[in-house]
């Protein structure tokens, strides 16, 4: 049985190294660092602007990659070991540099010039990782220059990953958020997207699609009672995932609403016509 695609690096030309004993390939290929370099890089299924959007490499994200033509770069993410074609513009090779600070709010704009009336160039989500060259103060606010030259307020920046103090806390950060389809920012989100998110709050990486987090997370518990469910719990149903607030509440990306919304679980199994057998809960 062939491994998962989406978290090993094989095709039918080639294949990662470390797959050698594992996948038949004509070449095998040593993936080499890179770094994201820009505040969100959308990662294809195919190298073609047009294919589908599977998920979102972030600023300062290690990859390897394994292969790059006509503008692509095919690799694999170092933090959740996502598969997929990014651009290539949007990396830069070498081992990373060691970051010096993280993203601490929902994100902040990155402007050229030390200076909020600047030009802003990018935005860089919540927990991306970036690398001081200098500091300014401009009108009284504080910037720091990335060593790729663009500008970020210091009061966006924490020396340490930022934190929450439970799944569902993290989670309700991005309430109002919008949907989106392989999204996992501030900027847009799903709901496997919104679930890694919130763990990330929690200082634990987990996997990307929400088939692979059912298989992944915590232990299985039965909900024969939704009143039974505690804040922290997740329901997945085929192509969707609940996290648990507490108070008979659940928050989710909603595909339906097109954002990030609290709801009432009763409510909402009455509304959508589900039954608790249609869901498998976890428990962290």
């Amino acid at each position: 049985m062939l491994p998962e695609p989406r978290l090993n690096a094989y095709r039918a030309d080639l294949a990662d190294e470390r797959l050698r004993a594992i996948v038949a390939a004509p070449r095998y290929i040593v993936g080499r660092p890179a770094r994201v370099v820009t505040g969100i890089a959308p990662v294809r299924r195919t190298p073609d602007r047009q294919a589908e959007t599977v998920t979102f490499y972030h600023h300062g994200e290690g990859v390897l990659v394994f292969d790059e033509a006509g503008g692509f770069a095919w690799c694999q993410s170092l933090f959740d070991g996502y598969v997929g074609y990014a651009e290539a513009a949007h990396l830069e090779r070498g081992a990373p540099p060691a970051p010096t600070h993280f993203v601490a709010t929902l994100g902040s704009y990155a402007y050229e010039a030390p200076d909020l009336r600047a030009p802003a160039r990018d935005f860089l989500p919540r927990h991306s990782a970036v690398t001081l060259a200098e500091r300014c103060t401009t009108r009284g606010t504080a910037y720091g220059q990335l060593d790729t030259g663009l500008y970020l307020p210091l009061a966006c920046l924490f020396p340490e990953p930022p934190r929450s103090p439970d799944l569902a806390a993290a989670a309700a950060l991005y309430l109002g958020c919008p949907y989106l389809w392989g999204g996992r920012s501030f900027l847009g989100l799903d709901c496997s997207g919104l679930v890694q998110s919130a763990f990330r709050d929690l200082g634990m990486s987990v996997p990307r699609d929400s088939d692979l987090q059912q298989d992944a997370i915590g232990a299985p518990i039965a909900i024969d009672d939704p009143g039974g469910l505690r804040r922290g719990d997740l329901l997945y149903m085929p192509g969707h995932v609940l996290i648990c607030a507490g108070a008979g509440a659940v928050i989710h990306a909603d595909g339906a609403g097109m954002r990030v919304r609290r709801d009432d679980l009763t409510l909402l199994m009455q509304a959508r016509g589900w039954t608790p057998a249609m869901f498998a809960a976890r428990r962290p």
